[in-house]
């Protein structure tokens, strides 16, 4: 009988070894940097959860009950596990606070999708005013990106809070129904609705809205379009500027349109995503608005990226270690595993074959992805590539 419920999904093999490679990597990047590990609570009380949720991702919660009859959530956003646990263990002058992690979300599928579980690896900073925190996180972000070996993976940079201010102009109605088309991507219905917006300053705005994606000089064309409102794209020059000083200036796009369904993202946000195929791998952005929620004044910013996502991209690594199927074949365990420890100390990645009877070893071996057999008993090893047999001894050079 099948344990795994609809939607939900084991992971091993290749993948779970990219992933766990990725998660190593990730916190060897951020940590240096003060980020500390954060385990967030698997359930999240409903009341605290739906007021800071778009009403497409409420729609969303997958509901139950705590034991003690609380009704409740299953995590489906680890960042409002952060900000409650700043809120509720720390004092203000002990910011900033940088946190990261790798944990499972549970939000109901859209479809055609039907995974209702997804990893993600994502890092949060909260602190307070100062321009500083977002490009930190951008910056360590693109670091630990450019260390994988996967496709180029570029980030789109917006700002939710120049959008609403532009639809803050429109007529209610309107502003909400441009700003759903927008986070579902109904661009057709989004450009019914602009040609239908009455006589606004905005309008020319939202016509180009769309497109004005690209390099520092769609900031220039923004602030034509908005007169007085293009102040509010400081924060945006500010950010691509020093990113660019840093020499990550070839993996910004700018992109005026970007949304986020979260309802707590209120400044700068960014998508990662991978430039060949435009495959979104996650992405972030200031959440300040969050704070004030929780009864906390000042600045955070955050991400998540999908970790399966990103190990099913990563290219093999032509430098992995070679691994070596050890057949102790009879021999004592405690030799067995003194023999493995001098391989694995000359950097080899060792499996045990504890059975004891005659068997196809090197056909094992070979389905387990092994480059080499070792024959305890015989003191002999075995090239599975090119056949070639070899001592022990002579193969260490001894």
């Amino acid at each position: 009988m099948k344990l795994t419920p609809r939607g939900c999904r084991n992971v091993g093999g290749n993948v779970a070894s990219a992933m766990e490679e990725l998660r190593k990597e990730f916190m060897d990047t951020f940590v240096p940097y003060g980020y500390k590990p954060f385990w967030p609570t698997g359930l999240q009380r409903l009341d605290a959860v739906t007021d800071k949720l778009s009403p497409n991702l409420q729609g969303r919660l997958i509901v139950a009950n705590s034991f003690y009859g609380e009704p409740c959530a299953l995590r489906a956003d680890v960042t409002l596990g952060v900000a409650d646990y700043c809120a509720s263990h720390f004092e203000p002058h002990e910011r900033p606070h940088r946190l990261c992690y790798t944990e499972r979300v549970y939000r109901r599928p859209n479809s055609p999708e039907h995974n209702m579980e997804r990893l993600q690896l994502g890092a949060e900073l909260i602190g307070w005013e100062g321009e500083g925190a977002d490009v930190e996180l951008i910056g360590l972000l693109l670091a630990y990106l450019n260390k994988l070996n996967c496709p180029k993976i570029s980030i789109a940079l917006g700002d939710v809070s120049l959008i609403q201010l532009a639809l803050g102009k429109l007529p209610k109605g309107y502003s909400s129904a441009l700003l759903n088309c927008l986070e579902t991507g109904r661009m057709d219905e989004y450009a019914r609705t602009v040609q239908d917006l009455p006589h606004s300053d905005m309008r020319e705005f939202f016509e180009e809205l769309p497109w004005l994606k690209g390099n520092f000089e769609v900031l220039y064309r923004a602030a034509s379009l908005l007169g007085e409102t293009g102040e509010a794209l400081k924060p945006l020059k500010s950010i691509y500027s020093e990113l660019t000083k840093m020499g990550y200036g070839d993996f910004i796009v700018i992109d005026l349109s970007l949304v986020r369904e979260l309802d707590y993202y209120s400044g700068p946000i960014f998508d990662a995503y991978f430039e060949d195929s435009g495959v979104v791998l996650g992405g972030g952005g200031r959440y300040d608005t969050l704070l004030e929620r929780h009864g906390m004044m000042g600045q955070a910013v955050g991400f998540a990226l999908d970790l399966e996502k990103l190990a099913l991209n990563m290219n093999k690594r032509t430098t992995q270690a070679q691994k070596i199927l050890l057949w102790a074949h009879g021999n004592t365990p405690s030799s067995v595993m003194a023999c493995a420890d001098n391989l694995i100390s000359l950097g080899y990645c060792v499996e045990i074959l504890w059975r004891e009877r005659e068997c196809e070893p090197a056909e094992l071996a070979r389905i387990k992805g092994c480059d080499l057999l070792l024959d305890l008993s015989k003191k002999s090893i075995t090239d599975l590539h090119s056949g070639d047999e070899a001592f022990l001894d002579e193969f260490l050079g001894r």
